[in-house]
C-alpha cells in the first residue's frame, strides 16, 4: 500500500527518513516546518513538490494519508491529536509521548476513528530482531533467564538543550531508554510484573541516569543500564538455557552472535540492513494498514514500555 506521506519536521531524523523514502524510489508528498525557509529548503534536497507552514493546512489536505512526526518529543501529544482527529494515519518518532496518560488518551481516538498509530522503534522492524524472537520461540535459546542492555551516550551538560531541559521531554528515559526498555520488552515473554528502578538526576532535575532490573511471571529478569554522561556500548544480551545472542547497536542492528552452550560455538546470525532501517518502519506501518492483525505486536511493546516507565517514575519520586 503506497501512502501519501507528509513529513512534519525538518530536523535531523526527518532527514534521515526523507532518505529512507528517496533511497528507496519513493515519493513524499508533502513537507511541513512552520518556518517557510526550513520547509523551502527541505523540499528542494529531498524533491518535495508541496510545502506546509501550518499545520492546519496539513489536516484539512484530503490527499494527505499519513503523517511522520518528526517534532521534539513535548510537541508529539498535540500534533498527533490534530492528525488523529482530522482523519489522518500517524507514524511518530519515539518517544511517541513523554507518559502513558497522552499515549492512552491517542489510542482511544486512533480506535475511534478506525486509523492507525504507531510509534517509529527501529528496533522492533528490523528483520534481524523478527529472525531472533522466531528463533527464541521455536525453542533454540531454550528458556530465556536473563536479558542485560546497556546503552550510554557522554552528552556535555547543557541545560537548555533538549538532553536535560524538562520542557523539551529531557532525560535519558526518553531518550535512548525507549530503545533499550523496549529492547528488554520484546525478547520477554510477557509483560514484567516487578520492577525495580534507581536513578541519578541531572541538575535540571531530568534522569540523568538509571538502572533497572524487570521480572515476569516465567521468571525472565531483565537489568538495564541508563546514562546521559557514561559511554557505554549499545549492547543487548539474551541469555537462554541452551545458550546466549548478543547484539550490538541494537535500536539499527543487522547482526548478532549466538553462543550454543552444548557445543561452545559461536555463530554470526545476520539479517536486513541497517542503512534500510527507517524505511522498515514505513514498509511495516503500510503493511499493518492492509493486515491489521500484525499490529498487536507492535502495539503491545509500546504499551507495554508506558507502562514500565509509569512504574519506574513512581519509585523514582517516592
Amino acid at each position: 500500500m503506497a501512502l501519501n506521506w507528509t513529513i512534519i519536521g525538518t530536523g535531523v531524523i526527518a532527514k534521515e527518513m526523507a532518505n529512507a523514502f528517496n533511497n528507496n524510489h519513493r515519493d513524499i508528498y508533502a513537507v511541513f516546518s512552520r518556518h517557510s525557509d526550513n520547509a523551502l529548503a527541505f523540499a528542494d534536497n529531498y524533491g518535495i513538490t508541496k510545502k506546509f507552514n501550518t499545520l492546519a493546512a496539513v489536516f484539512s489536505d484530503s490527499n494527505v494519508d499519513a503523517v511522520y512526526i518528526a517534532t521534539p518529543h513535548n510537541t508529539h501529544f498535540n500534533i498527533a491529536k490534530q492528525a488523529l482527529m482530522s482523519g489522518k494515519h500517524v507514524l511518530m518518532e519515539k518517544s511517541i509521548t513523554t507518559n502513558k496518560h497522552d499515549l492512552d488518551q491517542l489510542k482511544q481516538i486512533a480506535n475511534e476513528n478506525n486509523l492507525l498509530l504507531m510509534e517509529a522503534m527501529t528496533l522492533v522492524h528490523m528483520p534481524l530482531m523478527k529472525k531472533l524472537k522466531s528463533a527464541i520461540n521455536d525453542g533454540l535459546l531454550g528458556q530465556v533467564k536473563i536479558i542485560n542492555v546497556t546503552f550510554g551516550s557522554h552528552k556535555p551538560y547543557d541545560a537548555q538543550n533538549r538532553f536535560f531541559n524538562p520542557t523539551l521531554g529531557g532525560g535519558a528515559l526518553l531518550d535512548i531508554g525507549v530503545y533499550a526498555v523496549a529492547g528488554a520488552r520484546y525478547f520477554m515473554s510477557s509483560q514484567p510484573q516487578n520492577v525495580h528502578s534507581f536513578v541519578n538526576y541531572a541538575p535540571t532535575g531530568v534522569d540523568e541516569q538509571s538502572v533497572t532490573i524487570l521480572n515476569n511471571i516465567q521468571n525472565e529478569m531483565a537489568t538495564i543500564s541508563l546514562s546521559l554522561q557514561a559511554k557505554q556500548p549499545k549492547a543487548l544480551t539474551v541469555s537462554g538455557t541452551k545458550g546466549y545472542f548478543r547484539i550490538l547497536e541494537f535500536p539499527r542492528a543487522q547482526e548478532a552472535i549466538w553462543y550454543h552452550t552444548e557445543t561452545g560455538q559461536t555463530e554470526l546470525i545476520e539479517s536486513g540492513h541497517t542503512e534500510d532501517a527507517l524505511f522498515y518502519e514505513i514498509s511495516d506501518f503500510e503493511l499493518v494498514l492492509e493486515n491489521p492483525k500484525k499490529y498487536t505486536m507492535y502495539e503491545t511493546v509500546t504499551s507495554d514500555v508506558f507502562s514500565i516507565f509509569e512504574n519506574m517514575k513512581q519509585q523514582w519520586d517516592a
